[in-house]
């Protein structure tokens, strides 16, 4: 009887397989088989992929969330009967580099069996020949993506979620039909118009986390494992961050307090150009011009901006330097770039000369360099629209930023955030006026003093003849003539 009740209870087994322990515990999987800790929103995310058929978690910078989404595929494709497991991210580069890279070490962790391919695949089974779970980019318009995948358990990932199409979220919806399938967005809440921004407001009938910098260990006191602590975000970090953004810019918003930005039909640049821009790459050109925001003492920035064609760097940034050694410096980048092998076309310095300006053009005019004066203060080419230059070439380069002619530092986010600070308004008679660095500092936010700079390079009077222009017709700033400037 024993052995009949014993191979009975094989044959059930294999008619209905028992449910796994750990199906309905994540954190205890991650925990036993992987041997490793997770702090409480971590765990908050793995818990509620149980319970909630669509989950989004918006997260601020470095809070773990890549960790978490590649131990919760891990754990979905350990703990099921058929499972399948589909991720994907803006770019190929994310799915590879970021969600992959922690699933394989996930894999290896915990010995989890199978194999895990270059190509972001991973198969079970006899000989590791059963796919179970892929990563993928596919078009952004292409709601067939993910067409002829059926499993009993699919999970469906979406990392970096802010970047993802709503087609995408279409063709991820249609692998979600039966009650068993788990949707899990997430990523740092950066553009608020995106489709992410729309499942995570109230009525999406997706469950909805927020996980904030001030939420982690370091700042709450959880007991955490000390070799954990410096992989997450630190307060030195989160400091730097307020004083370089200001706590209302829209970047700290998301990096930060893992918030969409609160923007309103003011903002003149608004992130999803300024995020394009940071990832796009033009062509340079051989026209460059160099241009600066002056500053002298204070906590302002001088910033000596380098722009060829719509490729536009910081040169150097610094404080609290006088007016002569801040032309030593534009003097220097002039140089740089006529050094350059193939950079022997004529370059200008266009100068900010209100305030402490003034005293830079005149020098570079003195060491007969050609230098363009700007003054946003004046008048503009268009009178009936703007209320003075600045308005109208900060109006430029918004349309700019919008047509997709624009290619800034991807690393830059004091520019980043200067850029998506900025408000514009209308005055009186219906022209457009740009915020004041003043108006600005009254709602927290630092100057912006490398987003004036872009907007100097890009400036109209950019192309205009230097006020030196007749000592250098028809002349290109080679040997001579920077040897009279040094």
């Amino acid at each position: 009887m024993i052995a009949k009740t014993s191979e009975w209870s094989v044959f059930a087994d294999l008619l209905d397989p028992p449910e796994n322990p750990y199906a309905s515990d994540p954190v205890g999987w991650v925990r036993d088989r992987l041997g490793e800790f997770l702090w409480s929103k971590q765990r908050q995310i793995l818990e509620a992929v149980v319970r909630h058929r669509y989950v989004a978690v918006k997260s601020a910078h470095d809070t773990g969330k890549s960790h978490s989404a590649s131990r919760a595929v891990a754990w979905w494709l350990h703990t099921r009967q058929d499972p399948f497991a589909t991720t994907t991210a803006p770019t190929t580069k994310q799915v590879h580099a970021i969600l992959w890279r922690y699933i394989g070490q996930a894999h290896r962790k915990g010995n989890l069996g199978g194999r895990i391919t270059l190509d972001d695949e991973w198969y079970m089974g006899p000989g590791g020949k059963e796919l179970v779970a892929f990563g993928r980019k596919p078009a952004d318009h292409d709601q067939s993506a993910f067409q002829g995948i059926h499993a009993l358990n699919p999970l469906i990932l979406v990392d970096e979620a802010c970047g993802v199409s709503k087609s995408i979220f279409d063709a991820v919806d249609a692998l979600a039909t039966n009650s068993n399938a788990r949707v899990l967005a997430i990523g740092n809440p950066d553009d608020p118009s995106s489709h992410f921004a729309q499942i995570c407001k109230p009525g999406s009938g997706w469950h909805v986390i927020t996980v904030s910098d001030f939420d982690t260990p370091a700042y709450t006191g959880e007991d955490v494992p000390e070799d954990l602590l410096p992989l997450l975000v630190s307060p030195e970090w989160v400091e730097e961050r307020k004083i370089r953004w200001g706590v209302n810019s829209p970047i700290y918003q998301s990096k930060v307090l893992g918030e969409f930005p609160d923007l309103s039909d003011d903002t003149l640049i608004l992130p999803k150009w300024i995020e394009a821009a940071q990832k796009r790459t033009l062509e340079r050109t051989r026209r460059p011009i160099i241009a600066a925001d002056i500053a002298r003492f204070g906590e302002d920035e001088t910033v000596i901006m380098r722009r060829e064609g719509g490729w536009i760097r910081v040169y150097r940034a610094h404080h609290k330097a006088d007016t002569m050694t801040t032309s030593g410096h534009i003097v220097k980048a002039m140089r740089d770039i006529d050094d350059e092998a193939g950079k022997n076309d004529w370059v200008r310095a266009i100068i900010d000369v209100p305030g402490v300006g003034g005293g830079v053009v005149d020098r570079l005019a003195e060491l007969d360099l050609p230098v363009v004066p700007y003054n946003g203060g004046e008048a503009p080419i268009d009178k009936e629209r703007f209320v003075n230059a600045r308005a109208e070439d900060y109006w430029t380069l918004r349309e700019r930023f919008e047509q997709g002619e624009i290619d800034i530092d991807p690393d830059d986010d004091k520019l980043a955030a200067q850029l998506g600070s900025i408000k514009w308004g209308i005055d009186s008679r219906g022209r457009i006026k740009i915020e004041s660095k003043d108006d600005m500092r009254k709602r927290g936010l630092p100057s912006p003093d490398r987003a004036d700079a872009l907007a100097i390079a890009f400036a109209g009077r950019a192309n205009a003849a230097p006020i030196n222009v007749e000592s250098h017709a028809g002349e290109s700033i080679t040997g001579d003539l920077m040897t009279k400037a040094w």
